[in-house]
Formats: C-alpha cells, sequence, structure tokens
C-alpha cells in the first residue's frame, strides 16, 4: 500500500533523522512526534525536533476528517487545527521562549526599555554638555585676540563633550 506524500513509518522516519527506532518511538510516546494514525508527519515532526515552525496541512486521504467545531471554538475561529497541529505550535513556541530566556541570562540580549532610558540619559548630557559651552568659553573667547587658539580651544571643547558621549554609549 502507498503512503501519503509528507507521511512516514517510524522506521522510516528514524533512517531520516538517522538515529535509532527506539529513540523515534519513545518520541511518539511522549507526544513530541506528530502522527497521522501510525505515520510520522514529517514536515511537522521536523518542525517540531528542529524548532523551524512550519504550516502544515493534515493530509486529505489519509485521515478523518476534523472534528466539528462550532465558529466561535476555543481556536479563535480556526475550525480544522488538530490537537498535534496545535500541540507543535506551542512547542516551537515554548522552545522559542526558552531560547530566549536563554540569551537573556547569557546577556546577548537587553531589554529594549533599558536601552531607550540609557540613550535618553546620553542624549540629555551631551545636550545639556553642548548648550553649556557657549557659558564655559564666552570669558575665555571674548579674551583670546588669536584665532588659532580659539579653534584650539572651541575644538577642544567640543571633543570633550562627543567623548563623553561615547563614553556613555560604550557603558550601555
Amino acid at each position: 500500500m502507498k503512503q501519503p506524500a509528507g507521511l512516514m513509518t517510524m522506521a522510516e522516519y528514524s533512517r531520516h533523522r538517522k538515529v535509532n527506532r527506539s529513540h523515534i518511538t519513545r518520541l511518539a510516546q511522549r507526544g513530541i512526534l506528530v502522527m497521522r494514525g501510525k505515520l510520522v508527519d514529517v514536515a511537522a515532526s521536523d518542525a517540531v525536533l528542529d524548532d523551524k515552525p512550519v504550516d502544515v496541512e493534515p493530509p486529505q486521504a489519509a485521515s478523518p476528517p476534523p472534528p466539528f467545531r462550532p465558529a466561535g471554538d476555543s481556536l479563535g475561529g480556526q475550525s480544522g487545527a488538530s490537537f498535534a497541529q496545535a500541540r507543535t505550535v506551542e512547542m516551537v513556541f515554548r522552545a522559542k521562549l526558552r531560547k530566549l530566556e536563554y540569551e537573556a541570562r547569557q546577556g546577548e540580549m537587553i531589554k529594549a526599555e533599558v536601552v531607550r532610558k540609557s540613550m535618553a540619559d546620553a542624549g540629555r548630557t551631551i545636550r545639556d554638555g553642548i548648550l553649556g559651552l557657549p557659558d564655559r568659553l564666552a570669558t575665555v573667547l571674548a579674551a583670546e585676540s588669536d584665532a588659532k587658539k580659539i579653534h584650539v580651544t572651541l575644538k577642544t571643547e567640543l571633543s570633550r563633550e562627543l567623548e563623553a558621549l561615547a563614553n556613555a554609549i560604550d557603558a550601555i
């Protein structure tokens, strides 16, 4: 008997995944594999095991029609979604959530609100520093008649303010 496309026996699926048959059997018993009767739905099961979400449609000829659900069912009006599909979606979601939590703990991710606050603080600091330049330099520059010294003084103060901004950004 020919199998529907996208479905394999557990033995075929174990060869496909390059693992032994008992491992596939344990995954099926724990409900990790997406099964269509006694056959493994390859795309959906690979998505669960590889953490790659895919849209999986149940094969039309191999499985009975989905149970009747009223239009306002608990899946938000998506009648016909199977338990295996819902479980696949949930497992992929949980895997992604665990990955995000892991990356956050490793320091690879920082909260957007912390970045916004730090950048706002750095922006206020640079704004205040630049707006304070005329008050700090007015008397010094008014007393100076050499254009080269005025240029060096202005450049030094502006460089100091920009260096403060760079240090504030590096601290984030």
